[in-house]
């Protein structure tokens, strides 16, 4: 399981463990401790400290190779290189899911350019169905159902809460573009949101509707 974007930035916060992480990331090549050490001016354990624990949160891979040249017995140990791994590192509050509109958004104008707004709103509502499946339990009872509407969609950001028999999303992941085109971006939220619901096989019983009052999200789900 990888590190929590906001450890993550907090580990990247100390001053030598930054500089460490920038001089692998710079590199064209994998590493050692001893060559981490040369470039950054310190000691070989404080950069083997500092690497072993970049490693451990999923910014560096880690592989062992013998110094170029040696070969057969006698060559030695293989050494331990590190090289940056491929991870975003991205701390929002509240949270933002632009990555994905984005990626929405991209693959309906690809694959449906005369009509990208109605293709985006499936391919909301194709993201929304595999985040339920993801989520999904067995359940019977409302208040269950909409616990779990509400797991799957706080992984999505949307910080619902509970009001009278219905969900409340009290933040809107796509908050930054709604002002550019909002009945597509409230729309790709209604169909994201409901896609959840099917997929979490409770859409019999619940709906999303674009019902919301500001500053919550558009969407509210009745139950």
């Amino acid at each position: 399981m990888s590190t929590p974007d906001a450890l993550v930035l907090e580990m990247l916060a100390e001053p030598t463990r930054r500089q460490v992480y920038d001089t692998v990331r710079r590199s064209a090549i994998p590493m050692t401790r001893e060559a981490v050490a040369q470039a950054v001016d310190i000691g070989v354990r404080l950069a083997a400290f500092h690497l072993d624990r970049l490693a451990t949160a999923g910014l560096l891979t880690v592989d062992f190779a013998r110094p170029e040249g040696r070969r057969g017995p006698g060559a030695g140990r293989p050494a331990k290189r590190y090289s940056a791994a491929h991870r975003d590192v991205e701390v929002a509050v509240p949270p933002r899911r632009y990555h994905l509109v984005a990626r929405i958004l991209a693959a309906a104008v690809s694959t449906a350019p005369d009509d990208a707004g109605t293709r985006a709103l499936g391919i909301a509502d194709a993201e929304g169905r595999l985040v339920g499946r993801a989520h999904a339990v067995e359940t019977k009872k409302a208040r269950h159902r909409l616990s779990a509407a509400a797991t799957a969609l706080e992984s999505l950001g949307y910080e619902p809460r509970r009001e009278r028999g219905r969900l409340c999303l009290g933040n809107c992941p796509f908050d930054g573009v709604v002002d550019v085109a909002p009945t597509l971006v409230c729309g790709l939220n209604q169909r994201l949101v409901q896609g959840v619901l099917d997929g979490l096989g409770i859409a019999d019983r619940c709906r999303a509707e674009l019902d919301g009052m500001p500053p919550d999200c558009c969407v509210t789900i009745h139950g």
